[in-house]
């Protein structure tokens, strides 16, 4: 198994970093899950039966007399039943414990998890063959002399034991996978292999809900890595997925997921995890513009919008400048490839940043300010005529609506470099018309 995953990397890159060996072994060993797991277990039964098998042939163990045999296959037969009648209980305490710390989905993990399933064959199968051999021996006194297919029934004794030693060393390699699988990154990666388009659009069942159900959890109790991890496995799967066919809907649930997480982090004055939320909203708007996903990135810039206002209102300011950071890379990588009405909508939802949370912090309207003839700048040196005057409105809407606007933008244009001036005063030429504009409407309502 292992000679074929290093075949399948060796056709990829031969530079590959150790992270990047780790995910791609990961992602090998998670599709062939049954596989491998059986591989494992079995060429470990195998190499202890060959083990014990040789021992007792170098100590001259083989040969018993029958009613030695009897007590000992059948005291390790009740022994085996009663250890794999315990690990079993264990087990299921251990998935009850975690589907009620997590997610009632916790339970398809296990139930197609391959370890459990395996063990069960493995010790049901030496079991019954102990009991088979146990039959063979009868009222016999001496085994040595009971032959069957030209085999010694010392050879059957032999392989019994063999087969207990070997069920009892697997129980290591077992409980080392279940506690593994325990652990909220694994378990938060297996649901996320349940994200599918087809799921997510077609599905009664949302698959995106246990994952954000261990998220809610986690904030609860103040566990930002396992918020993270949650964050992170949705953001790259829903990346993964997501194309023309279907991207308003699952662009639409996707973010509606992370404002439910945003609020309950603001809820409880977690910046931590509000902030997380935020950098996967951005990153998924970054995505979705590269790809040219118009309707899905327009959908993230809403949503960074809305939760940027609502940590505003909360008095968060860090992240509410962070979302003004946010929108500012989804304009960024809406210029660089061109995408003219991504940039209209991020200069619009900046403008409204700003004017929804003028009242509840004036720092954010100078941030915002800043923002607004940062992209307007780029906006102009890339000529998106549209979103060039969207972000000069928005601007001319927060002038209006504070005055110390106009020291902000003095402020910025003092700190550029002489040959951006030039293109800035295109931007500002467009943005004083605009603002005149608003003066003149404002003077004529009075």
């Amino acid at each position: 198994m292992i000679v074929l995953f290093i075949c399948e990397m060796e056709k990829g890159d031969s530079t590959l970093s150790v992270k990047t060996i780790k995910e791609k072994y990961h992602n090998w060993e998670s599709k062939n899950l049954w596989v491998l797991r059986l591989f494992e277990y079995i060429l470990l039964v195998g190499l202890i039966s060959f083990s014990v098998a040789c021992i007792f042939k170098f100590f001259n163990l083989i040969y018993t007399d029958a009613t030695s045999a009897r007590y000992m296959l059948s005291a390790l037969v009740q022994s085996q039943a009663a250890i794999v009648a315990i690990v079993v209980s264990l087990t299921l305490i251990a998935v009850q414990l975690t589907a009620s710390a997590y997610s009632p989905r916790v339970i398809d993990i296990f139930k197609k998890n391959p370890d459990m399933w395996i063990l069960l064959g493995l010790y049901g199968m030496s079991i019954f063959y102990g009991l088979l051999v146990l039959k063979l021996i009868g009222g016999a006194e001496d085994t040595s002399q009971i032959i069957i297919s030209n085999i010694s029934l010392e050879a059957y004794i032999t392989v019994v034991y063999a087969l207990g030693i070997s069920t009892f060393v697997i129980l290591f390699p077992y409980m080392w996978n279940i506690m593994n699988l325990l652990k909220p990154e694994r378990i938060i990666n297996r649901l996320a292999k349940e994200i599918t388009k087809e799921n997510l659009l077609n599905s009664e069942e949302d698959p995106v809900q246990p994952i954000m159900d261990i998220v809610h959890g986690s904030i609860m109790k103040y566990d930002i890595e396992t918020t993270r991890v949650g964050l992170e496995a949705v953001t790259e799967r829903v990346i993964e997925i997501i194309d023309s066919d279907g991207e308003k809907e699952i662009s639409e649930r996707f973010c509606n997921h992370l404002e439910r997480v945003h609020r309950l982090a603001i809820s409880k004055e977690d910046e931590e995890a509000a902030e997380k939320v935020i950098e996967n909203l951005e990153k998924f708007g970054v995505s979705s513009t590269e790809k040219g996903l118009a309707g899905a990135a327009s959908t993230a810039v809403e949503f960074i919008e809305g939760v940027g206002v609502n940590a505003a209102k909360k008095g968060l300011v860090l992240t509410a400048w962070q979302a003004v950071d946010s929108l500012e890379a989804v304009g960024e990588v809406a210029v660089e490839e061109g995408h003219g009405g991504i940039a209209v909508h991020v200069a619009r939802y900046l403008g409204n940043f700003g004017l929804s949370a003028a009242e509840e912090d004036k720092g954010i309207i100078k941030k915002i300010a800043g923002t607004l003839e940062s992209v307007g700048k780029k906006f102009v040196e890339y000529e998106l005529e549209e979103a060039t005057k969207q972000a000069a409105q928005a601007l001319a809407n927060l002038t209006v609506r504070e005055e110390t606007v106009k020291a902000a933008i003095i402020d910025y244009e003092s700190n550029l470099k002489e040959p951006d001036h030039a293109v800035f005063q295109k931007f500002i030429k467009i943005y004083e018309q605009k603002f005149e504009e608003l003066r003149a409407e404002k003077k004529n309502s009075e």
